[in-house]
């Protein structure tokens, strides 16, 4: 092998190597959250809470759901990825035209969302402190729920 081809070889094998490793594109690392964020709901809703200035009395512990923990997961990713934080997509999609579109049947569906929470105690704790969102989680009106996390946005879906 001359020192030419040597040089060819290790600088086209330099080339693919530098092109398969993109460093600037990050990882996305999407979670079910569905059972740990239950759990910690789930002590509320058992013992009642402050939502605000109302008292919120007891109501019977959600339920787990697969529709609505694929459409948290769902939706945790997109905003993630596409950088933007709000119930209804940029294309104006609501939270249950999204639980629609994966097949949830129920009648009633409702979102909580939150970023930067390091644990499912500590979102669910910052969604208590939120009178809207403390509310939804307390609704009686709600039977079931699905949780998801994409970097560090959170989103839980209610259902019934």
């Amino acid at each position: 092998m001359t020192l030419k081809h040597f040089i060819y070889i290790t600088f086209t094998a330099l080339l693919f190597i530098s092109c398969d490793n993109d460093n600037d594109t990050p990882v996305v690392i999407d979670t079910n959250v569905t059972g740990s964020v239950l759990i910690e709901i789930n002590k509320l809703r058992v013992m009642g809470c402050k939502c605000g200035a109302d008292d919120m009395p007891p109501v019977p512990p959600l339920v787990s759901s697969s529709i609505l923990t694929q459409t948290a997961i769902n939706y945790a990713h997109d905003m993630n990825v596409r950088d933007f934080f709000s119930h209804i997509s940029p294309e104006g999609t609501s939270p249950i035209q999204r639980t629609f579109a994966l097949g949830y049947t129920g009648m009633y569906v409702g979102e909580v969302i939150a970023r930067n929470y390091n644990t499912p105690a500590e979102v669910v704790i910052g969604w208590k402190n939120s009178e809207d969102h403390c509310k939804a989680i307390m609704s009686i009106t709600y039977v079931e729920m699905g949780a998801g996390k994409s970097g560090n946005i959170w989103v839980a879906n209610l259902g019934k």
